[in-house]
């Protein structure tokens, strides 16, 4: 075959790196860091306790960096593995992981800046890498990036970790790490989405401070029983839910789904692709359901199974296994809005005067809130498929009721309006009525 019979078809670099960071946000490439840090707290931890570990990211004018001490990235898989833009299919993967393709780190780095500084350090090796993206880019032909330092020898066991170090940053990115906000926004993310495993002990700070781990609540008591479902698909993948009540709430309310114990949907989400509006008994989210929590965890050892994007930010609405969730999902709603609007009823039948006590509500003002985030075997759940339980409002008990009409002098009825604060005709003979009844019948 003559070079005259080929067609060029090899990637560009520009390609890689356009389609690559199109699709995420800086927030979303420096969570992709994190969880970077955590595969490396896994491969070292494998009980899931993350005590005396930390991921450290400071945030400047002209200036990303982000540390950790969770065992750092090996020379060989820094050499074959980690700088791959793909994952080659004989790459180890850390079990519960979250990565699916080997792109992670690679395109928060091209998201953030130019030029990067890898330092990474295991008890068998250490190595800096640094990369100039304008003069990589520039190398049509040259995929390969090049260690500044090397070292394959036993290193301290306390210099175990890796740290980036990411300048001549985008212009949008240093932009947005100028605003006043952008920090508070980036933790209030993180700590979301981190909270199982900062609950596991990983201390995460940003600019020096610690984050903490929001709860994840859901009433349990005598009166009330969260939903549960729980199923292992053939493939190997794992799914719990949880669906029940908690403090209302605006913000924290609605559907919060993990994959591999990361947060990728909520707080909050109320719609139609978890659920909301789908079917007869679920309607449209609004505030009456403000008490609603629900929690569904999946996990699998390959990342690949999980229903989820590739950026980490929602599930993958197409995939069979999480139409299958979804559909779990809003049967576990339904008992649980039904109750909700029960309890909207009780409140409208008291101000009516309609019944004289809140029976719900009481109930559900001596019931106290649990920790999802805990283990959940403490909650006291049993591991057995169940719906959502509630107390029963009291049968409604219809009176024979009977209309009154009578005529009276205006002059008198208007004296009568001024003496109650009412408007209308109805008004002034409930008032007459009632006052006789106390002062005559109920004294």
């Amino acid at each position: 075959m003559s070079e005259q019979d080929l067609i060029e078809a090899s990637p560009t670099k520009e390609l890689f790196i356009s389609m690559l960071t199109k699709d995420v946000t800086i927030n979303d490439a420096i969570g992709d860091l994190v969880d970077n840090s955590l595969d490396g707290a896994r491969r070292i931890c494998r009980n899931d306790d993350y005590s005396g570990l930390w991921v450290k990211i400071d945030i400047k004018k002209n200036l990303f960096r982000i540390a950790d001490n969770c065992g750092g990235i090996s020379v060989d898989i820094a050499r074959y593995y980690a700088f791959r833009f793909g994952r080659p299919s004989n790459a180890e993967r850390v079990p519960g992981s979250l990565g699916q393709f080997g792109i992670g780190m690679k395109r928060s780095l091209f998201k953030l800046g130019k030029k990067f500084t890898i330092d990474s350090t295991t008890t068998e090796s250490h190595f800096v890498v640094e990369i100039d993206a304008d003069k990589w880019q520039n190398d049509p032909n040259n995929w390969t990036f090049k260690f500044k330092e090397i070292d394959e020898s036993s290193q301290p066991e306390d210099k175990q970790g890796t740290s980036i170090s990411v300048t001549s940053l985008l212009p949008d990115v240093a932009e947005q790490f100028e605003l006043d906000d952008f920090v508070s926004k980036l933790k209030e993310e993180l700590r979301f989405e981190q909270v199982i495993n900062i609950n596991n002990g990983l201390d995460i700070k940003v600019n020096n401070r610690s984050l903490r781990a929001p709860e994840l609540k859901i009433i349990k008591s005598d009166d009330f029983q969260p939903a549960y479902y729980r199923q292992t698909y053939s493939d190997g993948v794992n799914v719990e839910i949880f669906a029940g009540i908690s403090e209302r709430s605006q913000t924290d309310s609605g559907w919060y789904i993990f994959c591999n114990k990361r947060l990728i949907v909520g707080p909050p989400r109320r719609d139609e692709d978890t659920g909301w509006g789908t079917v007869k008994g679920v309607p449209k989210y609004h505030s009456q359901y403000d008490r609603f929590r629900g929690y569904v965890f999946l996990s699998a050892n390959n990342a690949n199974l999980l229903p989820l994007n590739t950026a980490k930010t929602n599930m993958d609405l197409d995939s069979p296994i999480f139409r299958g969730i979804r559909q779990q999902m809003v049967q576990l709603m339904i008992p649980v809005i039904s109750f909700l609007n029960q309890l909207h009823e009780e409140q409208n039948q008291y101000y009516r005067n309609e019944i004289p006590e809140r029976l719900l509500e009481k109930a559900f003002n001596s019931s106290k809130e649990s920790a999802l985030n805990s283990p959940l075997d403490l909650l006291g759940i049993s591991r057995e498929n169940s719906k959502f339980r509630s107390p029963q409002p009291p049968p409604k008990t219809q009176q024979e009721m009977g209309r009154i009409s009578y005529s009276k002098p205006m002059k008198e009825i208007d004296e009568v309006k001024r003496m109650y604060d009412v408007k209308s005709l109805k008004e002034v003979g409930e008032k007459t009525f009632d006052y006789f009844i106390e002062k005559e019948i109920n004294q």
